[in-house]
């Protein structure tokens, strides 16, 4: 029997993947399908649209995420909402999509994606942006 949650035994889950992208959606047997993932951006500017999508597994109770875009100076220059998400049994998952409008990738140089769960950074990536 799998354990259910309770404030005594919540157990911190894994961030199984962070991918950016420009759209995602859903296929056959709601697994996620995903447009337009990409790991850099070729020149400094305004990205229109584009999302971070998230999956949390092998965790039990309630938890926050929030993920936060660093310039080169590492100084916030985007965050999502707080989201909040449940997992009652280990073995589920929760998926959470942040979409970011706007977003001025003004110069040269490597910017961070940070995931925080809680309220404290759970994963991190670079994402260089060339000059081309």
């Amino acid at each position: 029997m799998e354990n259910q949650p309770t404030k005594t035994n919540k157990e911190i889950p894994t961030l199984q993947f962070s991918v950016p992208c420009d759209g995602f959606g859903r296929g056959p047997n709601n697994k996620p399908v995903f447009v337009g993932v990409f790991s850099s951006i070729l020149r400094p500017s305004v990205i229109p649209q584009f999302f971070i999508l998230n999956r949390w597994i092998n965790g039990l109770g309630e938890f926050e995420q929030r993920v936060k875009i660093l310039d080169l100076e590492l100084k916030q220059i985007a965050q999502s909402e707080l989201r909040k998400f449940s997992l009652d049994s280990k073995a589920k998952s929760a998926d959470i999509g942040e979409g970011f409008i706007n977003i001025n990738f003004e110069k040269s140089g490597v910017y961070w994606i940070v995931t925080e769960l809680d309220g404290e950074s759970a994963m991190s990536f670079p994402m260089p942006v060339f000059n081309k």
